[in-house]
């Protein structure tokens, strides 16, 4: 009886004993994990508060110079320059007509008002490029669009130069230029002018060299009825080619090449051929 008792509190005094001895390295570890926890912590609150020094003295230095720019007149426009490809480009025009942005802060300034306010005074400039320098000046590339004929206007005799664009460069003629001759027309023709669109000058072009390459016909040389809209291209024997330059010119033309051979085009004599009625040709022979 006595030596049960015995052996039962034995078992009893090495179970407790295996566990606290079980129990030690655990609070140890649990200590040097809290440890770690808060060192990983710690560490991130440190970088936290040096990205927010950072960043609020990045905000900070933004705001003084956009406060800067904004009440400074360092970055206000005070000078335009010009390059040009064209020495008639009238750089002082130019720099009154864009008198309004002088003042302009910089940072603001639309290169697109500035250019429609160009485009609207000066419709001969075909491209304008404008580089910003910094802090107070900009640039302007202006390319102005070449001449491509000259005109001679039938009701006053007076010559001027006709653009690829369409518009009116200058009243005196450019030697070795094509001439048209304008009928219909009675005002002057004035510098800057809007005078024909750039679809009717590819229309006259086209023409012209249809009718000497496809037909081998000379152009000695084109009139423009301008209230109608019609170039007559006179070719040997001052016969007239009468042409819609509203319509297709291709179509036109190939009136006259499918039916060459019947109206007798190499062998007959004409005063004109009509082409302008789609699917029609008339024509009228010399008396």
């Amino acid at each position: 009886m006595f030596s049960r008792k015995k052996s039962r509190r034995r078992r009893e005094f090495l179970l407790d004993s295996n566990q606290s001895v079980s129990h030690q390295p655990r609070k140890f570890r649990n200590r040097f994990l809290n440890l770690l926890v808060r060192l990983f912590l710690f560490r991130k609150i440190i970088k936290l508060f040096r990205s927010s020094v950072v960043l609020g003295t990045t905000f900070v230095c933004m705001a003084i110079f956009i406060l800067f720019a904004l009440l400074s007149p360092y970055f206000n426009l005070k000078k335009i320059s010009v390059v040009r490809d064209n020495p008639n480009i009238n750089v002082k025009q130019i720099e009154e007509g864009l008198k309004d942005f002088y003042g302009k802060n910089l940072l603001f300034l639309s290169e697109k008002n500035i250019q429609d306010v160009l485009w609207k005074l000066f419709p001969e400039f075909r491209d304008i490029e404008i580089t910003e320098k910094w802090p107070s000046s900009i640039e302007l590339k202006i390319t102005v669009s070449p001449p491509i004929f000259n005109l001679l206007n039938n009701q006053n005799a007076n010559f001027s130069v006709l653009s690829e664009d369409g518009v009116v460069l200058q009243e005196e003629a450019i030697e070795n230029l094509p001439v048209i001759k304008v009928f219909q027309y009675e005002k002057p023709i004035l510098i800057r002018q809007k005078f024909l669109s750039k679809e009717e000058i590819k229309n006259i072009i086209l023409a012209e060299k249809l009718l000497q390459e496809e037909f081998a016909l000379p152009l000695n040389a084109s009139h423009l009825y301008w209230a109608a809209g019609e170039l007559h291209l006179i070719s040997k024997g001052d016969m007239a080619l009468w042409i819609d330059l509203a319509q297709p010119i291709e179509s036109q033309l190939d009136k006259l090449k499918f039916s060459a051979s019947e109206i007798g085009l190499y062998t007959q004599s004409f005063d004109h051929i009509d082409l302008r009625i789609p699917k029609q040709i008339f024509w009228k022979y010399k008396e």
